[in-house]
């Protein structure tokens, strides 16, 4: 079974070789990771919230957000809560499982 760390990266990589004029559209939000305390308290004070999504892509004046499990990754408590907000500001959120996934999703938003 793939990680998470893995089916991310074919994403990315499928999305920066096939779209290259719309690199930095799609990027990473890097919550993740251990780190100590000051590390920790210095993210938050400066914006890092728990439960964000792997990737966004911004495109055509729409975000999207995209969600990175495994066959069988299930989202936290504070994810869950984080997807809850922003679809209820009109944003799409997406959990993505595999590559084919994500490319469907990305063929949808792009046209």
């Amino acid at each position: 079974m793939k990680s998470e760390d893995r089916i991310q990266q074919e994403c990315v990589m499928w999305f920066h070789n096939k779209y290259p004029l719309l690199r930095g559209l799609l990027f990473a939000v890097p919550n993740g990771g251990a780190r100590n305390a000051r590390e920790g308290k210095k993210l938050k004070l400066t914006g890092v919230i728990s439960g964000v999504s792997d990737l966004l892509f911004m495109y055509n004046s729409v975000t999207t957000c995209f969600e990175l499990k495994t066959e069988i990754g299930r989202q936290s408590a504070k994810q869950i809560k984080w997807q809850k907000l922003i679809e209820n500001q009109g944003f799409e959120y997406h959990l993505i499982r595999d590559l084919d996934t994500f490319k469907f999703w990305i063929g949808k938003i792009i046209g």
